[in-house]
């Protein structure tokens, strides 16, 4: 019996060792992200533009910095996945005039391709004819494109509980 218990187990871990090589096959992930200064001010750009986008009010714009499979996270109604959900989410805001943002940087943390970019955010609109505050924390998911722009792969606001 222990004999037979011995083979069994040499099998299974020759089988293991055999399909191991094959389990590494394929083009690796992308690299880790840069740490450091030069990775973090190239995201404060981007976080600019992404600000810019929305005061402007232009959905393609804010559309467009989001990845493909991008994500942003709303308080009601679920997420919107992929840059053509956000396009025509936003484009339904005919009625707003967004009159400031601010986007303050707290922290960034790295991990692996991506960089995760919190901070706190304040806006003010227009909607119907009445002035809208909103203030609160962010969370941008941020990964680097094939020609090294950077792109939103999730974004969370959390407004503040008075907002």
């Amino acid at each position: 019996m222990k004999t037979a218990l011995k083979i069994i187990s040499a099998a299974a871990l020759l089988g293991i060792g055999a399909c191991a090589p094959h389990m590494h096959e394929g083009p690796p992930g992308p690299p880790p992200a840069a740490y450091g200064p030069a990775t973090e001010n190239q995201i404060e750009q981007a976080k600019d533009r992404y600000a810019a986008y929305l005061l402007a009010v232009d959905a393609d714009g804010v559309a467009s910095m989001y990845a493909p499979d991008g994500v942003m996270e709303r308080q009601s109604g679920g997420p919107l996945h992929g840059r053509d959900e956000i396009r025509a989410f936003l484009s339904s805001f005919a009625n707003v005039k967004v009159l400031s943002v601010q986007m303050t940087t707290i922290s960034f943390s790295y991990e692996g391709p991506a960089v995760v970019q919190t901070g706190e955010f304040r806006q003010t609109a227009r909607a119907n004819g009445k002035i809208v505050n909103a203030a609160g924390r962010f969370e941008a998911t941020w990964i680097r494109g094939p020609h090294g722009d950077w792109f939103v792969r999730h974004m969370v606001t959390r407004p503040n509980a008075s907002s």
